[in-house]
């Protein structure tokens, strides 16, 4: 895929467009407003674009969280921008490349590039997927929160509504940083490969990062699914949460120690087996497979 190789420029790209596409929807809703509200509204968008741009050039996992706090932001800046100003071609074009802004910005490359961008020396992170139950209500509502954060205040403060607009910066600053808190946890979950062997680093579900050893991977391959697996007791663990995508399998020689973080408690336990599902499955595969693991089902023999 094209995207792919491209890295993070194409994000860069659209990113550096942004103003010229959905900046004069802005300036048509801001029409008609005073003249010292509309000039700080439009210090802090010029503020706000620039972070992120800045965040796209230097990658890392904080930059991540960033970009994709901002990216969806665009389509609801772009809608409420175009419902003041009226709708038609220019809304229409600031809407579409606010979309396609956020759908680059979540592409699996974009996050493996963004969290290799601070990886030491021969690491190499592969992103995993968001777990299930992650999706299903507290990314969106942790996103709805850090977004209102950053968009009320603005609001308020084009109505001149100066009171309310000051209330609001204070609680949306406490809002950004609660939900920005949470959504970078997403963007510090990976497995890295290290000289010794891998690590896989998840505070959503590991209490500390594990470190498994070349030398105890019998395998990595395709997670087996359904009754005919031979691991399907308790020295298995599936770690990907009910993330959607190809999971990953990895079997052992002899049991390891983790430690699970469930509700609130740690629970420690000896695992042969451990199952996670990257963002690039292909890609994991190809590293493991470079690094000298072998590639295979979890029922292949040692």
């Amino acid at each position: 895929m094209i995207l792919d190789r491209l890295g993070l420029w194409p994000a860069r790209a659209v990113w550096l467009v942004a103003p010229a596409t959905i900046g004069p929807v802005l300036g048509r809703a801001f029409e008609g407003r005073a003249s010292t509200p509309r000039l700080l509204v439009e210090i802090g968008l010029w503020a706000a674009w620039f972070v992120v741009l800045v965040a796209l050039l230097t990658p890392s996992p904080r930059s991540l969280t960033i970009s994709r706090i901002a990216a969806p932001a665009t389509v609801g800046v772009a809608v409420l921008a175009a419902s003041s100003a009226g709708w038609g071609g220019t809304a229409g074009l600031a809407i579409a490349w606010a979309a396609v802004v956020t759908a680059i910005a979540f592409l699996p490359t974009v996050g493996d590039r963004m969290i290799n961008g601070s990886a030491y020396g021969s690491e190499r992170r592969m992103a995993l997927r968001p777990p299930g139950f992650a999706l299903l209500g507290p990314v969106q509502l942790a996103w709805l929160v850090a977004a209102a954060g950053l968009v009320v205040p603005p609001v308020l403060l084009l109505r001149e509504w100066y009171v309310a607009a000051v209330v609001a910066a204070v609680i949306g600053a406490a809002a950004v940083w609660a939900g920005s808190r949470v959504l970078h946890q997403l963007a510090r979950r990976w497995i890295v490969f290290v000289p010794a062997g891998f690590v896989i680093k998840d505070s959503m579900l590991l209490v500390d990062a594990v470190l498994f050893p070349r030398s105890q991977v019998s395998s990595v391959g395709p997670a087996l699914v359904g009754e005919g697996s031979d691991h399907d007791g308790p020295e298995r663990i599936d770690l990907s949460g009910g993330a959607m995508g190809l999971a990953i399998e990895v079997a052992l020689k002899q049991p390891m120690p983790i430690t699970l973080r469930e509700r609130g408690e740690a629970r420690s336990l000896e695992v042969t087996n451990i199952v996670f599902t990257p963002t690039l499955p292909g890609a994991m595969l190809s590293e493991a497979r470079i690094r000298g693991l072998k590639i295979g089902t979890a029922s292949t023999p040692a």
